[in-house]
């Protein structure tokens, strides 16, 4: 019996190792070294991603990070043709593909090349779906992670204006905004990872609650992008990815550390994050804080420009079933303390701060792959976004006599919370190897609540100017009504290739149904005298009624992208786009004493026609594009002088009482607004490129023969990058502006000027486990005294930032 059981216990462990050797059999490996192709020198902590081939092109992408000694390997791997795709910052993008058979191992050596030129292959998912930059019709501009810790990190927007057609507003340092072709932040669309930070208003700051060193890529959409986001597209689309962690082939814990300083405001800052994966799943967590003085300008200190922000980022990905996946992101940002010089937007001279901006947001998607033959991805999503401002303003107006009434206000404290959410539903059918539809519906609702408080004092005076008494009043008021902006939407993008590959067509199209609705806003909502409240509250008016109101638009967009050759691009894109007016535009209620700003909610969207028709060249030593753009907008909403109904509750009814003069929100407009983009790069050898770029609007009011306001005037710049392979990296930029005199009534004419700016950044070099980079360089290496003409409506301050020397350190293990 003994002798049987041991018999089995051998023909058992048998088949087990012949098993076990089968299934070995059945799994190929991949192993390889990363280096410099000119120093030979290893290099760690590189991306190294492997894509498996499909019908449906390239998928099933495993990620690793090379160790300290530039080694990396994927095992486990079924055989198959496989692209193995290698970046790293300074380097040539290099790619590889790769045939693997039953069981083999296989090793590779790497050799990175160094390189200064960019052709196009960073990836966008701004179209909705992945595709390189140089594939993709529309006119766009991607900015990559690389490009922010070698620049100042003062504000996203800072380093996106070194790209053509996207200009800077700036207040102060942290409140920053950009305008693309001469169109504002009220006229573009601006996302974190595909969901809005705020919808088309003209609030400012929302892209500098974002940590630069939270930023995957940024993805610009230059022109009329409804058809792919709905209302408020029709200047185009800031798409900011942020970094969420990757899947890993091999279990580990990767993080990064930044330490900064800025001259210019006495900036010091830090960054830590941590993430960790493997093949089914990946977490992320991060954080950064920021302090920052006044700003020095070469005419002194720019009082009340300080800021103080800190972050926190966790992000968690996982793959229950194959070809499923579910992603987890929030993020939590928060500035206190932030001047706001020149007192604008709110008064020209006051004193104003935001004593809380707060943004917070949390996504959550799922998606599955190759439901069908036909169908190969859809994906839902939803997320919630909250944005919360306090201000404080001293109006320094001094007082006001009325009669035997001395009346100063004090302090106005204006508060706002704005909160959005919505979903989606997205899906993505490959009809053939040329055809290719994406369809889906979004919806998504807005809401605000807004309270302003003003503090007075009033002084009651005899005849001879003494004071018999004195009143301490606060006024509680509703800046904007309790409102909702609420939209649904339909969306078709259809995209055929032709001619063997030569022409790609896309068509789309979009159906939305906009619901507002506002709560009956009175003025003012509470008084307290001398902290006493007032019940019923005196002297109280109605400004709207309680209401709601539908809009219905179509928007829709035709683009094509024709290979000449394999190095000449030719693109045109023509669309039509809405925007649906803003609460703000709609309810906004704003007292300034004598006048009154007021919102219209009988508003018509505007509507916009565009054209853009552009070429593109790409080799390795020259890189260069140039775009043509018309803008027609129709319906334009602006501020035109009217009157306001003052309404007092009497005798239990609203009666008219009086009428004051009033800044009113009009659809009066049509507008032209036309230029152009140009830039290029040409390696003068493999180490040395020289770049150039210019960027031309021009916009007009042809209902009125008048200019636009706050357009930017004609810029252009030149410069140099030089690489010392395997030591560092060195760039020169000047930027020429030209004066801006065709302005609208009331905007100041601004002259030209050019600044230089220096940038010198070294190659990681490895201590121990961890890696080492080195980042400096100085803006306005001159010092130049310049003025912004975006930034001329922003109260009395128009004087920019003097020198700037940044110095920054990452650490990478």
């Amino acid at each position: 019996m003994m002798k049987t059981i041991k018999s089995l216990h051998y023909y058992f462990t048998a088949i087990l190792l012949l098993v076990s050797m089968q299934i070995s059999g059945q799994d190929s490996q991949l192993t390889g070294q990363v280096t410099d192709s000119k120093s030979e020198f290893t290099l760690p902590f590189v991306h190294v991603q492997l894509a498996k081939s499909s019908p449906a092109g390239w998928e099933s992408f495993l990620i690793t990070i090379s160790d300290v000694e530039g080694d990396f390997s994927f095992s486990d791997l079924e055989a198959g043709n496989y692209r193995l795709t290698v970046r790293n910052i300074g380097y040539q993008v290099l790619h590889q593909e790769i045939q693997l058979t039953q069981g083999e191992s296989k090793q590779l050596t790497l050799a990175l090349i160094p390189g200064l030129m960019e052709l196009g292959e960073v990836s966008v998912t701004s179209i909705r779906y992945e595709q390189a930059e140089r594939n993709v019709a529309l006119p766009i501009e991607v900015i990559p992670r690389q490009y922010f810790p070698r620049n100042s990190s003062r504000s996203m927007a800072d380093v996106m204006s070194q790209e053509p057609g996207i200009a800077l507003y700036r207040d102060g340092a942290w409140g920053t905004s950009v305008s693309i072709r001469g169109l504002g932040e009220n006229r573009l669309v601006s996302l974190v990872n595909g969901s809005r930070i705020e919808t088309a208003t003209d609030l400012a700051g929302s892209l500098s609650m974002i940590d630069v060193h939270e930023i995957e890529r940024v993805e610009v959409i230059k022109g009329a992008a409804s058809t792919l986001y709905g209302t408020g597209a029709i200047g185009g689309i800031v798409n900011v990815i942020t970094k969420k962690g990757e899947y890993l082939n091999n279990w580990g814990v990767h993080g990064e550390a930044t330490a900064l300083y800025e001259g210019v405001n006495n900036l010091l800052g830090t960054h830590v994050a941590l993430h960790t994966g493997s093949k089914k799943w990946f977490a992320r967590v991060s954080g950064g804080y920021r302090v920052a003085g006044n700003i020095m300008t070469p005419e002194g200190v720019l009082e009340n420009s300080q800021f103080e922000d800190h972050n926190f980022n966790a992000s968690f990905g996982v793959k229950p079933l194959k070809n499923h996946e579910f992603v987890f992101q929030a993020q939590e940002f928060m500035a206190n303390n932030v001047g706001i010089p020149g007192g604008a937007p709110l008064a020209p001279t006051a004193i104003a701060s935001y004593d809380l901006a707060n943004r917070r947001l949390v996504t959550a998607a799922y998606s599955i792959k190759d439901l069908s033959e036909k169908l190969k991805r859809i994906e839902l999503k939803y997320y919630y976004q909250m944005i919360d401002r306090d201000v404080r303003m001293y109006p320094n107006a001094g007082s006001v006599l009325a009669g035997n009434n001395r009346i100063t206000a004090n302090r106005v404290m204006p508060s706002g919370v704005h909160y959005t959410h919505g979903g989606s539903l997205t899906g993505t059918w490959q009809w053939s190897d040329s055809h290719q539809l994406l369809a889906g519906i979004d919806v998504w609702q807005r809401r605000i609540e807004t309270i302003r408080y003003k503090y007075i004092t009033q002084e009651i005076l005899d005849d001879f100017d003494n004071v018999l008494q004195v009143l301490e009043l606060v006024k509680g008021e509703n800046p904007i009504p309790d409102a909702t902006f609420g939209s649904a939407g339909l969306f078709l993008q259809d995209e055929y290739t032709l001619l063997n590959d030569r022409l790609t067509l896309s068509l789309g199209a979009r159906i939305d149904g906009i619901r507002v609705s506002n709560e009956q806003a009175i003025d003012p909502i509470s008084l307290t005298i001398n902290e006493q409240a007032k019940e019923p509250v005196p002297g109280q008016q109605l400004v709207f009624e309680a209401d709601q109101q539908m809009d219905f638009s179509w928007s829709a967009h035709a683009g094509a992208l024709y290979h000449l050759n394999q190095q000449l691009d030719a693109t045109a894109n023509f669309g039509r786009s809405f925007r649906s007016p803003s609460l703000e535009e709609r309810f906004k209620y704003i007292d300034l004493g004598a006048k009154v700003r007021i919102g219209d909610p009988e508003l018509d969207p505007e509507k916009a026609w565009f054209t853009d028709l552009g070429l593109r060249f790409w080799n390795d030593n020259i890189t260069a594009q140039i775009n043509g753009f018309a803008h027609y907008i129709t319906n334009m909403i602006v501020e035109m002088p009217g009157d306001f109904e003052k309404r007092l509750f009497v005798d239990d009814e609203y009666v008219v009482t009086d009428t004051l003069p009033a800044l009113v929100n009009t659809n009066v407009n049509q507008a032209w607004l036309m230029g152009f983009e140009a830039k290029a790069n040409y390696a003068i050898s493999s180490s040395l490129v020289a770049h150039f770029q210019a960027a031309y609007v021009r916009g007009w009011d042809t209902q009125n023969g008048t200019d636009l306001p706050l357009i930017a005037p004609f810029s252009a710049s030149l410069g140099m990058r030089y690489q010392l392979p395997g030591i560092f990296n060195v760039s020169w930029t000047t930027t020429g502006v030209a004066a801006q005199n065709k302005i609208a009534a009331g905007e100041n004419a601004s002259p030209g000027y050019y600044i230089s700016d220096f940038t010198l950044f070294s190659v990681p070099r490895q201590v121990g486990p961890a890696s080492f980079q080195f980042f400096t360089g100085v803006n306005n290496v001159f010092n130049r005294d310049y003025v912004n003409h975006l930034a001329t409506n922003r109260g009395l301050i128009n004087v920019e930032p003097g020198r700037n020397v940044y110095i920054k350190l990452q650490m990478r293990f």
